[in-house]
């Protein structure tokens, strides 16, 4: 069976969700990656000659020529399976089926709803309307949280093309730096009393770094005890933010390190306005770290408060404070523990292929035919069946 995922910006979060899956997926099926050739990442557990890239930039100039780059590759490659990711590739890929035959099953993720997002109550629903109608040409819709699914069938999604998948990560241990010197900037700080904090995404309106900004600029006190360390940048948007003293800008990171960062803080914070399901809490609790989070869309399915983190009210910073100011590195060691425990059981790379994996065979009509098989007797029944 042929499998062609399709990206846009393929950066970030869903660089590393689509890694997860095509490294898991080349052992079963005949898999390749298609994605922008600006603003997207290089480095994938996948042959070189199986992943494609289509000239684009994020303007309407350009749909039609990146709709006729993506039209081509799927002539080229014929395949059974096409898993479509974020709204702008969804778009692009599903539109193209308007005007032209498809024969592959067509699964599609948004990575979180734009028409969910903190915004105008007209532009929610203009979003909605495109998503609807690009539904026509959809065979599953792919939700990565609980609350994603509710409140899209809630709207008026499909119900019998929704699925929800939580997304997952391997527990591995990523390459150390070669010097094996610490990758957190040191100082002089005190890290036996200091709380080491770390925020990891874009510096867009959506992930809400401007709010922990200010927190930690109105109330100073913070800064003697929060050490915040930053890794991100812009990337969709240019923003002018001051950067208390307490901050360290660290840039973007590569993610074969992104591991040594998380086992060198005390927390997670992740302030966000919405979200589908952010891999940054994923790699917290994997890492054995708690997260303090807003109580925004998904992230109170991540966090539960007292337990493996911290829930705070988006609209009342004086909330944030009190949690800043209550921490401890003991009771943060304890709850990162038990996020690990959830990690495990919930959010694992393995559980989330094989329910991938389950339901490409459904979208193929051949699911009844593999139920119970172990992944690794699949390839051997998918090569005797000439698939």
């Amino acid at each position: 069976m042929k499998v062609l995922h399709i990206g846009e910006y393929v950066v970030g979060g869903v660089a590393t969700y689509l890694n997860e899956l095509v490294a898991y997926q080349r052992h079963i099926f005949d898999v390749y990656l298609l994605m922008s050739d600006h603003n997207s990442a290089s480095d994938f557990d996948l042959e070189p000659d199986r992943i494609f890239r289509y000239k684009y930039k994020r303007h309407p100039k350009h749909f039609f020529s990146a709709m006729r780059q993506i039209h081509q590759t799927i002539r080229r490659i014929q395949p059974d399976i096409i898993h479509v990711h974020s709204s702008f590739a969804g778009m692009l890929a599903r539109g193209l089926f308007f005007i032209t035959p498809r024969k592959a099953s067509v699964f599609y993720c948004s990575h979180g709803w734009s028409f969910l997002m903190d915004t105008k109550p007209l532009h929610k629903k203009a979003y909605f309307m495109i998503e609807k109608v690009l539904e026509f040409k959809t065979d599953f819709i792919i939700n990565i949280s609980k609350y994603e699914l509710e409140q899209s069938v809630r709207l008026g999604m499909s119900p019998a093309k929704s699925r929800f998948v939580y997304s997952g990560l391997r527990d591995r241990k990523n390459i150390q730096r070669p010097d094996h010197s610490p990758p957190v900037v040191q100082d002089d700080l005190d890290k036996t009393s200091v709380i080491q904090l770390l925020f990891v995404g874009r510096y867009d309106r959506q992930k809400g770094l401007d709010i922990l900004l200010d927190v930690m600029g109105k109330y100073p006190e913070l800064q003697q005890l929060i050490r915040l360390y930053v890794i991100g940048d812009s990337v969709l948007e240019k923003n002018e933010w001051s950067f208390p003293e307490n901050v360290v800008r660290l840039g973007w990171v590569d993610n074969a390190e992104i591991d040594n960062y998380y086992e060198q803080c005390d927390a997670i914070i992740m302030p966000s306005r919405w979200e589908g399901l952010p891999l940054v809490a994923l790699e917290a609790m994997k890492n054995h770290k708690p997260v303090i989070a807003s109580n925004r869309a998904s992230l109170p399915e991540l966090v539960s408060h007292g337990m493996n983190g911290y829930i705070f009210d988006l609209n009342r910073p004086e909330e944030l404070r009190e949690i800043l100011m209550s921490l401890d590195k003991m009771t943060l060691a304890a709850m990162g523990e038990v996020g690990h425990g959830i990690y495990k059981e919930k959010f694992s790379s393995d559980r989330m292929n094989e329910e991938f994996v389950s339901l490409y065979y459904e979208a193929r009509n051949i699911g009844v035919a593999f139920q119970g098989v172990h992944p690794a007797s699949r390839l051997e029944i998918s090569k005797r069946n000439g698939e």
